[in-house]
């Protein structure tokens, strides 16, 4: 890791620090972020007057790095990373001008419709939620933080029941998001989703990653959500960009699960230093919401039926994802 965090300008240590730490969460922030570093790598080359040679393996190996760590939980980075720095090896003959140019126009054309399509995304999603007075979010998903927040600029008046989501905290991110729309929230504890769940019109979430038949993948608990929403027949939503989709399992590619250590996080639950070491705290990062449990998946093609999913990922990986 720290050879890696080594080859970046110390101006982005610290985001390389937020995304490994998750102090930062969100594929989607997290795809923004790594762009930056590409671009900075590239422009500190000009500055420093390094080779070309030198500037695209730097940024090949912080590419292969978050691909190999943050793209094993989330497609999404992975398909960002390999659009950014498409042909990469093809600027090695240039000026380093010319090298910082191209990288730079790359990181940025791919963000602009990034941005484009998550401002579909959440359009479409709120135009859903809107309609509905309460509604629970699970889990932090940078896309469902600007649903919320366009919700708000929709004046609706709805009550958001977050649950905690403990295993990485990633409840509490809502909160700014919901104050600032001027919703009203009910911060529970995840363990009570069944209790208020059956009381919502709709469940939104984000999506790590998702299959061409429907299946997400989601934070720890996204799952036991999405079994509440079969059982009450409340609709889950799965908010994303198309740029999530993993399309290995055609090729017959079975996901294994990422197992993280959360001794650090759960520290606080009163454990004494020798127990800590005593105890196993081994717990899944992503696990799958079955297709099944989804009621539609809200993209920048709209608003698309579970069962309609597959054809409009055929289309996509044609359009964006060839080879």
């Amino acid at each position: 890791m720290n050879r890696i965090r080594q080859r970046l300008p110390k101006e982005e240590w610290q985001a390389f620090d937020d995304i490994v730490m998750q102090r930062v969460l969100g594929a989607s922030r997290h795809i923004q972020m790594i762009g930056e570093m590409f671009k900075s790598i590239a422009k500190e080359g000009v500055k420093k007057q390094r080779s070309v040679i030198e500037v695209c393996d730097d940024i090949k190996a912080v590419a292969q790095y978050f691909i190999a760590t943050r793209g094993e939980a989330s497609q999404a980075v992975s398909n960002a990373i390999l659009i950014m720095i498409n042909d990469i090896d093809e600027i090695r003959g240039l000026s380093l001008e010319e090298a910082k140019s191209n990288i730079c126009e790359k990181v940025d054309a791919y963000q602009k419709k990034s941005r484009k399509d998550i401002e579909l995304v959440v359009e479409y999603g709120a135009r859903l939620g809107q309609k509905m007075n309460r509604i629970m979010v699970f889990d932090y998903s940078s896309t469902v933080d600007a649903f919320l927040r366009r919700l708000g600029e929709a004046k609706c008046s709805m009550e958001v029941i977050i649950p905690e989501s403990r295993s990485i905290n990633g409840g509490y991110d809502f909160v700014g998001a919901c104050k600032e729309a001027g919703l009203k929230i009910h911060f529970i504890p995840d363990a009570a989703m069944m209790y208020y769940l059956r009381d919502c019109q709709g469940v939104f979430i984000g999506a790590e990653t998702f299959y061409a038949d429907g299946t997400a993948f989601n934070t720890t608990g996204s799952d036991i959500a999405g079994l509440l929403c079969k059982e009450f027949s409340v609709p889950l939503y799965v908010l994303t960009p198309m740029v999530k989709l993993d399309s290995r399992p055609i090729q017959g590619f079975v996901r294994d699960a990422v197992i993280n250590d959360l001794k650090e996080r759960m520290s606080g639950a009163g454990f004494k230093d020798e127990e800590l070491d005593e105890v196993d705290f081994a717990c899944p990062e992503l696990l799958p919401v079955s297709k099944e449990h989804i009621h539609a998946y809200v993209t920048e093609y709209g608003v698309i039926p579970v069962n309609g999913m597959f054809s409009v990922c055929a289309e996509y990986k044609k359009n964006y994802m060839k080879g």
